[in-house]
């Protein structure tokens, strides 16, 4: 699969999504253990960073395995469920970025 220079292309991209939102989740999480008055901001900015990268991936890589990552024999399709229902249970990112937008202009 990583003979075909567009598949390689996607995986680049999902990894770079992956260590955004990554960077993302670890600077929230050292503001939160130094008490920083911007903890609201920076989490609502790792929560939707990490549930929009969650779902481009899981979709992305659905379509990179084809039909097969839709069937019982590849589990593709399961992280597709579970991120989906994650942006659910966590948050949409849209609802995250409107938090962000109201923070912001206080």
């Amino acid at each position: 699969i990583g003979s075909f220079q567009a598949i390689k292309h996607k995986c680049a991209d999902m990894l770079l999504d992956v260590e955004m939102a990554k960077s993302a989740a670890y600077y929230a999480s050292m503001a939160a253990a130094s008490s920083d008055p911007e903890l609201p901001v920076l989490a609502n900015l790792a929560k939707a960073s990490a549930s929009e990268a969650y779902m481009r991936i899981a979709a992305e890589c659905l379509q990179i395995h084809g039909g097969i990552g839709f069937t019982w024999d590849n589990d593709t399709h399961l992280w597709f469920k579970r991120a989906k229902s994650s942006e659910v249970f966590f948050g949409d990112p849209s609802y995250h970025k409107e938090q962000l937008v109201a923070r912001w202009h206080h």
